[in-house]
């Protein structure tokens, strides 16, 4: 059976969370290929240099310069792009929203901050960070409806920006489903031994119960192992 190793990121270098340590993790893991939470419709423009470049497309350009025979697919979700810049702009303000309504959520974020930067992969790829996502999240949604409960006259803003979150939350639940069914086509079609899947740790916890959930519906089965500090 195929093995495939999801590696939870960053997307942006800060401190243990760079290049150089995640070029480590991939050359220790040695993959035939390699998935990227990339859509297709902008897999070319990223690795031709014309749309600005993450940590994981700084890093597999890197290994792909040591070892030009590994293979590398987009999987993520190709969304149109007026829909995707719709949504960006009503959520881009939410943490900040969050941060100042909730002394929790501000707590959390400076401390996913510190430990992304002091923990590095190990951190992201551990419970803990899945745990103070996950608290997260559950503090955006209290926050939001607690806001759109509100009666002054900033109600009707709060309840557009509680269904931008709607939104979001749906569109990422659809791009996790796409990212499996494209690895898994994939998978099937070439039949390699050794896979690597890069993907934002928020994205972690969710892919866990969702390959669950794909594995008991359908025939296909991938040996999936997910990184931690034990794994180097």
């Amino acid at each position: 059976m195929s093995t495939i190793t999801l590696i939870a990121t960053g997307h942006q270098e800060k401190g243990l969370c760079n290049s150089h340590e995640l070029f480590k993790i991939i050359e220790q893991i040695s993959p035939e290929v390699i998935f990227e939470e990339i859509p297709p419709g902008k897999f070319e423009a990223v690795y031709a240099g014309t749309r600005q470049e993450s940590l994981e497309v700084k890093t597999i350009k890197a290994y792909l310069q040591k070892y030009p025979d590994v293979h590398h697919y987009p999987v993520d979700l190709d969304i149109e792009q007026a829909i995707e810049k719709e949504i960006k702009f009503e959520v881009d303000g939410i943490p900040i929203i969050c941060n100042h309504y909730h002394p929790e959520y501000n707590y959390l974020d400076r401390q996913m901050s510190h430990w992304k930067e002091f923990g590095g992969f190990p951190f992201l790829n551990s419970d803990r960070c899945s745990e103070i996502i996950l608290r997260k999240k559950a503090l955006e949604k209290q926050i939001l409806n607690t806001l759109r409960n509100d009666k002054d006259q900033r109600a009707m803003d709060h309840e557009r920006l509680n269904l931008a979150y709607k939104r979001w939350i749906d569109q990422i639940d659809d791009r996790e489903n796409e990212m499996l069914r494209n690895i898994y086509s994939y998978m099937e079609q070439k039949k390699y031994d050794r896979a690597l899947f890069l993907v934002g740790a928020a994205h972690r916890k969710p892919m866990q119960q969702k390959i669950q959930e794909y594995e008991s519906k359908e025939s296909s089965k991938l040996n999936w192992t997910f990184y931690n500090n034990s794994n180097s």
